[in-house]
C-alpha cells in the first residue's frame, strides 16, 4: 500500500488533524489511528514495519491498509465539502435525493429551492441541473405538477444550458491559444502563431457574456495575446480588471490560488518599468488580503505559491531599494517559513535561495552569499545538470570574481564551461550572455558593455552584474545611473485601482 503512504504524506497539518478527529470519534477506527500515525511517521514506505509494529497478520494488514486508505479519502471528501463550493453542493443535492427517497416531498422541495438558488449564485451549472431535474420530479411525484411549473423549469434549465455552453466555447479558445503560446514560447518565435491568435481572439465580445466565469475566461484569453505580442502595458491593464472582476464577483469569493497568481501576473509590468514603489504598495496588499485565510490555510499549493511570490517580489523590491535591515529580516522570515514546514518543493526553495545569493551580491556582502550558495547547492545536488542549477553556478563565479578570488574564478569558470559542453547543456538566452562575458574576462578580451546588455531579454539583475563586472563602479552607483526608480512620487492612497482593492 505504498499509495496509502503517498496519500497520508500528502496532507497537510489541517487535513492530517481532521483525519484524525473523525478516525478518533469512532472505536472501531483506533487500530486504523493506529496505522494511521505510523505511516505519517514512516519517512520511507515498509509494509514489513507496519506489519510488526501491529502485529498482525500478512493479509490482515494488508486488508486494513486497504480499508484504511478508503477511509482516509472519505474523510477528505468530506473535509473538502466544508471549504469547496461544488462539494458542499453535491452533498446537499445528496441530502435531496434521501429526502424524496424518504417520501418527504414538501421538505426536499424546499430544499431542492435552496440548492438551486446557492448554485446559480456560484454558477456550478452542472449542480444547478442536476437540482432543476429533481425539482420537476418532486413536483410530479407530489402530484402538483402543472403547465406553468413545467415551462418555468424548462426555461430556467435553458438559461443554465447556454451559459454552460458558452463555458465550453470559450473554453476550447482558451486552450487554442495557450496551445499556440507555448508553440511560440517554446518551439519557434514565428509571427505565424501571433497571426492565429488573433484570428481566434476576433470572436471574442466581452459585454455580450453571460456568466461571470465566461468573464474570466475571456480575461485570460487577452492577458495570453498580450503577452504573445509582447504588449506589457495592454497585459496589465487586462490582469487588473481580471483582479477587479474576481474580487467583485462571488462566484470566485474562495479562489484564494487563482486572485493569488491573477494578482502576481500584474507585478510583471510594474517591474519592467521600474516602478517598485507601486510593487510595494501591491505586495503589501497581498499580505493584509491573505493574511487571514494563510493562518488557516490546508492548501500547500496556494502556501507555497503565496510565500514563492512573496519572498521573490520582496528580493526584487530589495535589488532597486536595498535597506540592510530589511534584508536581513527578510532572510530570517525565509529561514523561519523553512524551519515551520511551510514550504517543502526544493524547485521554490531553491528559487528563492537563488534570489537571496543575489541580493547579497548586489548589496556587496560577498561573504554572506557563500553560505547561501552552499545550501543552495546541497539542496540541489542531484540536479547538478538543471538550468537551476547552472544559475547558481553563475552567481558563484560573479561571487568569487568580485571578492578577487581569481584563482577560484578561472578554475570554477573552467570546470563550467567543461559541463555545458560534455553534457551538451542548453542555457537559457540570458545565461548564455553572462558565460559569454565571463569567458571574454578570462580571455581579457571583453567588449562593449552595451553589446552584453542589448543581448539580455528577461534577467534585469543580470544587466546589473554585467555593469559592475565590466564597470568598476559601485552597485549603488551604477543603480543611480542606468536603473533609477521610476516612481518615487508614487502614493498609494491616491491610486484608484488600490483604493478599490
Amino acid at each position: 500500500m505504498k499509495k496509502l503512504h503517498g496519500l497520508i504524506q500528502s496532507l497537510s497539518q489541517g487535513e492530517k488533524r481532521y483525519v484524525k478527529i473523525r478516525l478518533k470519534g469512532n472505536k472501531s477506527s483506533s487500530l486504523l489511528n493506529t496505522y494511521f500515525d505510523f505511516i505519517g511517521k514512516q519517512k520511507k514506505y515498509s509494509f514489513e514495519e507496519v506489519q510488526s509494529f501491529v502485529g498482525q497478520t500478512t493479509k490482515l494488514t494488508q486488508s486494513n491498509l486497504s480499508l484504511l486508505y478508503e477511509v482516509v479519502l472519505k474523510h477528505l471528501r468530506g473535509h473538502y465539502s466544508l471549504r469547496d463550493m461544488e462539494y458542499g453542493l453535491r452533498g446537499d443535492l445528496s441530502g435531496v435525493k434521501i429526502l424524496k427517497d424518504k417520501g418527504f416531498y414538501n421538505e426536499a422541495k424546499n430544499q431542492c429551492r435552496k440548492l438551486i438558488q446557492k448554485a446559480e449564485f456560484k454558477e456550478e451549472f452542472e449542480v444547478a441541473k442536476s437540482a432543476y431535474k429533481e425539482y420537476w420530479n418532486l413536483y410530479l411525484l407530489n402530484g402538483d405538477l402543472n403547465d406553468k411549473i413545467s415551462e418555468t423549469i424548462q426555461s430556467q434549465l435553458n438559461s443554465i444550458c447556454e451559459k454552460e455552453k458558452e463555458i465550453l466555447e470559450l473554453e476550447e479558445l482558451y486552450r487554442t491559444v495557450t496551445s499556440l503560446y507555448y508553440n511560440y514560447f517554446f518551439k519557434k518565435r514565428d509571427n505565424h502563431y501571433k497571426k492565429l491568435i488573433k484570428q481566434v481572439t476576433k470572436v471574442l465580445d466581452e459585454p455580450l457574456l453571460l456568466s461571470d466565469k465566461s468573464r474570466h475566461i475571456c480575461y485570460e484569453i487577452r492577458s495570453i495575446e498580450a503577452v504573445v505580442n509582447n504588449d506589457l502595458e495592454s497585459h496589465h491593464s487586462f490582469r487588473k480588471k481580471q483582479l477587479k472582476h474576481l474580487l467583485k464577483s462571488p462566484v470566485f469569493e474562495s479562489e484564494n490560488l487563482l486572485i493569488l497568481m491573477v494578482l502576481a501576473n500584474t507585478f510583471s509590468y510594474l517591474k519592467s518599468n521600474g516602478f517598485v514603489n507601486e510593487l510595494a504598495a501591491y505586495l503589501n496588499f497581498m499580505e493584509d488580503y491573505f493574511q487571514s485565510y494563510l493562518e488557516t490555510a490546508s492548501d500547500s499549493v496556494f502556501t507555497e505559491k503565496y510565500w514563492d511570490i512573496y519572498f521573490r517580489n520582496h528580493c526584487f523590491i530589495q535589488t532597486w531599494l536595498p535597506n540592510e535591515n530589511t534584508l536581513i529580516e527578510l532572510q530570517n522570515s525565509f529561514e523561519k517559513i523553512i524551519s515551520k514546514g511551510f514550504l517543502s518543493n526544493k524547485l521554490i526553495i531553491g528559487r528563492i535561495y537563488l534570489s537571496l545569493v543575489e541580493l547579497q551580491i548586489t548589496t556587496e556582502n560577498y561573504k554572506n552569499a557563500g553560505p547561501l550558495l552552499t545550501v543552495f547547492f546541497d539542496l540541489t545536488k542531484k540536479e547538478k545538470y538543471s538550468k537551476h542549477y547552472m544559475e547558481g553556478d553563475l552567481l558563484f563565479l560573479i561571487n568569487s570574481y568580485l571578492q578577487d578570488k581569481i584563482d577560484t574564478f578561472d578554475n570554477a569558470l573552467q570546470s563550467f564551461s567543461r559541463k555545458v559542453r560534455r553534457n551538451d547543456i542548453e542555457l537559457d538566452a540570458d545565461q548564455k550572455v553572462l558565460h559569454e562575458l565571463l569567458n571574454d574576462m578570462y580571455k581579457d578580451s571583453v567588449r562593449d558593455t552595451l553589446y552584453y546588455l542589448d543581448k539580455i531579454s528577461n534577467k534585469q539583475t543580470y544587466k546589473l552584474f554585467i555593469h559592475k563586472l565590466v564597470n568598476p563602479n559601485s552597485f549603488s552607483a551604477i543603480r543611480r545611473e542606468h536603473f533609477p526608480i521610476n516612481d518615487f512620487d508614487f502614493l498609494s492612497k491616491k491610486d484608484e485601482f488600490l483604493c478599490f482593492l
